[in-house]
């Protein structure tokens, strides 16, 4: 005998339908007759079956066929995606960004050219703050800095081409 055997509900609702070999039956009624509070679960399982036998069934509306595999076609179909706007929220804010950075470049990368004359404002108007400066022209005036907002610039321009594409790709692909 099978000292490993399990006798798990489902068993014993396979058995009380009839759905196990005839190996698996012997295990079951050899365990149902060593162990009492199997039986009384089988017990309990074969009454249930009972009582399901006694309701009344159902005769579903007319039609209900035909809106069950019309639904079922429904969602076998292809959805739409319903945010292709929002495939096209990236081009907007690429181009918006490259416009940007070529707005500023060029104040950037322009040499300090010498202002006109500002006009001098009497010194009892003028509040005696100091005020921290920094001397951005050495920076922005270097060979390093523009090589690198004009690499960022072609990157940009290459991200943006790339995800166009892919996104082309993509539409024309279907």
């Amino acid at each position: 005998m099978n000292h490993h055997f399990i006798l798990t509900d489902e068993i014993l609702w396979d058995y009380a339908d009839g759905f196990l070999s005839p190996e698996e039956k012997k295990q079951v009624e050899a365990r149902l007759k060593e162990h009492p509070d199997s039986q009384a679960r089988l017990d309990h399982i074969l009454m249930e079956k009972r009582s399901f036998a006694t309701f009344p069934l159902e005769k579903p509306e007319s039609g209900f066929t035909q809106q069950v595999m019309h639904a079922w076609t429904m969602e076998q179909k292809p959805v739409k995606n319903a945010s292709k706007v929002k495939h096209k929220d990236w081009i907007f804010w690429g181009a918006a960004g490259i416009l940007l950075m070529l707005l500023f470049t060029p104040f950037l990368l322009a040499p300090d050219a010498p202002a006109t004359e500002p006009v001098r404002i009497p010194e009892k108007f003028v509040p005696q703050i100091t005020v921290p400066s920094y001397d951005w022209t050495g920076l922005l005036n270097s060979n390093l800095t523009q090589f690198l907002l004009l690499i960022t610039l072609a990157l940009l321009g290459l991200k943006l081409l790339d995800k166009y594409l892919q996104v082309r790709y993509l539409h024309t692909a279907r």
